[in-house]
């Protein structure tokens, strides 16, 4: 009998471990990455709220008559590009809107861009958190070798 129990005991731990490994590969392999992507503050939303979110910026837009000499792009915007790109690789590019939320806090509102230069508003279009994120100047790292005067 004891033979058995120690038989029955090896069959179980090997069977625990295969299912273990399924298990961990099933998850790894997963390309829904809606939840990492809430957690990475990038929040999927329609073009109406969009569309709200750049009005509410536009209202309160500070004017901008400057020369522009470049954009600073968030990790967070990455990020919504990269899902963005992954559910439609076809896409020629993203724009970044500028936008303020319900809070009046300052976000980007990321969307792909078809072949023909327009907003692919039937993809998904996220709203990121990105305080830090717009053009340069005021977003600039004005020490960079690659903008100074010299």
């Amino acid at each position: 009998m004891k033979t058995n129990k120690n038989y029955f005991n090896g069959i179980g731990f090997l069977l625990g471990t295969l299912f273990g490994v399924m298990a961990m590969v099933l998850v790894s392999f997963n390309n829904d990455t809606r939840k990492l992507e809430t957690r990475e503050g990038i929040i999927s939303i329609t073009s109406t709220q969009a569309n709200n979110y750049c009005k509410n910026y536009l209202t309160k837009a500070e004017n901008f008559n400057q020369i522009l000499k470049g954009f600073m792009v968030d990790k967070a915007q990455l990020l919504a590009m990269n899902s963005i790109s992954s559910e439609n690789p076809g896409l020629a590019g993203f724009r970044i809107y500028m936008g303020k939320d319900s809070n009046n806090a300052k976000i980007g509102i990321v969307v792909g861009i078809d072949i023909n230069g327009r907003d692919a508003v039937n993809n998904s279009i996220f709203n990121t958190d990105s305080p830090s994120s717009g053009p340069c100047p005021t977003v600039c790292d004005n020490s960079s070798p690659i903008i100074s005067d010299n």
